[in-house]
Order: C-alpha cells, then structure tokens, then sequence
C-alpha cells in the first residue's frame, strides 16, 4: 500500500518533470529586444551609373546611413531590394560584406537577408556572407520558406560555416511567413532550435491565395493569418514580427525660395493647418498623404502591439518612431503600470491574491502580467527610472518575481 511519504515522492517527481517544461511566453529564447525591423537595400545604382565604382559608392552610402537611423534592428537586403541579375546580385553581395565588416553599427541588431533556398544564389549568400562577415551578425531574415526542413537545413547550413570560419557567436534565424504552406508550418519552424522570430509577409501571402491587400482593410482580412504567428511563436518563447504598412509617408518637395526651417516645420504640421496662401494647394496635398501614411503605419502598429507582435517592419525613416513607439509606453501610462504592479506586490505580501485598480479593474496574477509587459518595455525604452521603481518601494527584479509562474520560471529580464 502506498504512504503518504511515498505519495509525496511521487508528487515531487511528477512536479519536477514537468517544471523542465515551463510555461512559455513571447521572447523566453530570443536573444534580443526590437520593436521596428527595418529593411536597408543592399544595391542601390542610378540609371546611367557604373555599377562596380558609382554603384559601390551610392550603395555604401545608403548603407551607412542605415547606421544612423534610431531603429532597434535592420537587415541589408540581397533579396528584393537586388536586381534578379548574376552580375548585379554578386555586386551587391560584396557590397553588404563591405558594409558588415566596416561600419560601427552600436547596439542595433545587424542581420542580412540572403536569396531564398530554391534560387542560385542562395549557397553563395550564405557562404560569402556569412563566412567573411558572420562575426557582425546576429540574424539572418529568411525568405520564401515553405517547409521546416529547409529552415533545420538552413540553421545546420550557417553554424558549419561559422565553425570553418572560427566565429563563435550566435546568429538567429528571422524566418517569414509568406504562404499556405508556411502558415501551416509556422508552429514547427517555431519549434525550431536557432528560429528566434517568425516574420508575416502580407503581400507575399496574399499573391500566394490569389488574396489582395488594401491599405484599410487588410489587417481584418488577413485577420487569422496574422493572429496565429503570436500565438504559435509565443507556444516556443520566440517572437512573431508584423509586416510592412506599404503606404509610405514621402516628404513633399520643397517648394522654391522655402527656408529649410519653414519646410522642416511644415511637414511637421496637420495638412489642415497650412496656409493655402503661404503654401501651394499640391503642398497641401503632399503633406495630407504622408500625414494619412504614418497614421496608417501608428494604426498598423498599435494593432500588432495589441494581438502579440513584438515587432513590426519598417520600410522609411519616417516611420521609424510611430512603429516602434507603439511598443514604448509614455511616461503616464508606464508609471500607471508600475503602480498596479506595487500595488498588487503590496497586496500579496499581506495576505491577497487580488486587488481593485482606480478602474475598477480587479488585478490578479494574470492583469499583473499584462502590465509587466508595459514595465519591462518602459525600461528598455529608459522611460522607468531606478528612482521611480524606488518610489515604488520594489526593486524590478522583486515585481518580477511577482510575474513568475513558479520560483524556476522567470519572464524576460531588461538586459
């Protein structure tokens, strides 16, 4: 007859296999934070232009540029953004490696997306890059996938070449999502050891079921494609990427014997505000359809943050803010968060496992988690200081604690 001593080695052992697997959320296994990817051409030549001299030149010089700009993650394109040339990919092959090995790119994350597997240039791009420049890289953004074999192929593929080539750090692979097969394949792509993100391609996957994307309506009709990489990402601890707002919010020509304050200043401005006597009806109109782009892209945006999207992806500059702010909280709704997380911390240590916020909102463990995520992206973003977790009265690794599921489960720390 079994004890209860014995009962309660076996409640051990059954506990203790099943805390090997842990519950698992957004971002437990990816080795960095982004909230914007963006996409840098790797090949960028005027008509007219040498390719090999004024080609290098203009392509470098759209390249460094990349280095500038306040975005968390971009990647050098050879995919799209490369002729479908022999000559003028292996061009632009060597011009991302010279990019790679020369620029000084802070603490962004640098990846590079090669040509897909099925094309000829695929070996190459891997190899070349990866090879010569590997050591730069924390991701390589794969295209056209259709199958997890090729995504297991592809992580053995790199960590050989890295091997022969003496690097040792780890590069990641973004893989997209751009067709039936693939969103069928999605949850064992995600599974995958060396997948860190799952990326959604909206116009790929719409040509792919003979769909269509339209600037208003496209995140309702591509609704349940979209809302499956989150979950499907978040099942294995990796992340889940949104596509592109294809609108793009171009800055109107400036107009003749315009100051450069006056512009700068204008485009800046509601269209609505503008004086159709200082400014011409076409100016106008110019600054109503970027106006009209970057508030597609903040609509875009907020609604990914909102379904579980850690990321979207970024095609201009002037995006760069709208979209990654989505992910960042301002000032007062970060410290709203951290006061429900102290309030709920304070809560449970004198006895309750729930409490009423001023919204009338009760907060238990599972509202708790959904402010930590705002706390947690109030960090990173440097809009929480230490002082106010000190207002607080607990430490950010004390509120995480409160996060946790079970002492052996933690949640993404800020580093």
């Amino acid at each position: 007859m079994t004890t209860m001593e014995q009962l309660r080695q076996e409640f051990a052992s059954v506990q203790a296999k099943h805390r090997a697997n842990p519950e698992m959320v957004r971002g437990l296994k990816v080795p960095y934070y982004r909230r914007g990817v963006m996409s840098i051409p790797g090949f960028r030549v005027k008509a007219g232009s040498d390719v090999e001299t004024e080609g290098r030149q203009q392509s470098l010089r759209v390249m460094a540029k990349a280095t500038q700009f306040p975005v968390d993650f971009f990647f050098y394109d050879l995919e799209d953004a490369a002729p479908d040339n022999p000559s003028y990919k292996e061009l632009a092959r060597e011009f991302v490696i010279e990019a790679l090995t020369t620029f000084d790119f802070g603490d962004r994350v640098v990846a590079f997306r090669p040509n897909n597997i099925r094309t000829s240039y695929f070996a190459d791009d891997l190899i070349e890059v990866v090879s010569r420049a590997g050591h730069k890289l924390q991701a390589i953004v794969l295209p056209k996938t259709e199958h997890a074999e090729e995504v297991a192929d592809t992580v053995r593929l790199v960590r050989d070449i890295q091997r022969l080539a003496g690097h040792d750090n780890e590069i990641v692979l973004e893989v997209l999502i751009e067709s039936p097969k693939a969103l069928l394949e999605a949850e064992k792509i995600a599974a995958l050891d060396g997948v860190a993100a799952l990326a959604f391609g909206a116009w790929d996957f719409a040509r792919t079921i003979g769909g269509n994307v339209t600037d208003e309506g496209w995140i309702h009709d591509q609704m349940l494609a979209r809302q499956r990489l989150p979950i499907v990402a978040a099942a294995y601890g990796k992340e889940a990427v949104d596509t592109i707002t294809r609108n793009l919010p171009i800055r109107p020509k400036k107009p003749e014997g315009a100051s450069d304050e006056s512009y700068r200043n204008a485009i800046q401005q509601p269209a609505d505000q503008l004086s159709p006597t200082e400014w011409s009806d076409d100016f106008i109109e110019a600054v109503r359809k970027r106006e009209s782009a970057l508030a597609l892209a903040r609509r875009d945006a907020l609604n990914a943050r909102a379904i579980g999207f850690a990321a979207k992806w970024i095609l201009h500059p002037d995006q760069i803010d709208v979209i990654q702010g989505a992910w960042t909280p301002t000032r007062d709704k970060a410290l709203h968060a951290l006061q429900v997380l102290a309030g709920y911390a304070k809560a449970a240590e004198t006895g309750s496992g729930a409490e009423l916020e001023d919204t009338n909102q009760l907060v238990d463990k599972a509202v708790f988690g959904t402010h930590w995520w705002e706390v947690q992206a109030s960090v990173r973003g440097n809009v929480l200081t230490d002082e106010d977790f000190a207002a607080s009265g607990f430490t950010y690794a004390e509120l995480q604690r409160h996060a946790v599921t079970h002492d052996e489960h933690s949640l993404l720390s800020p580093e």
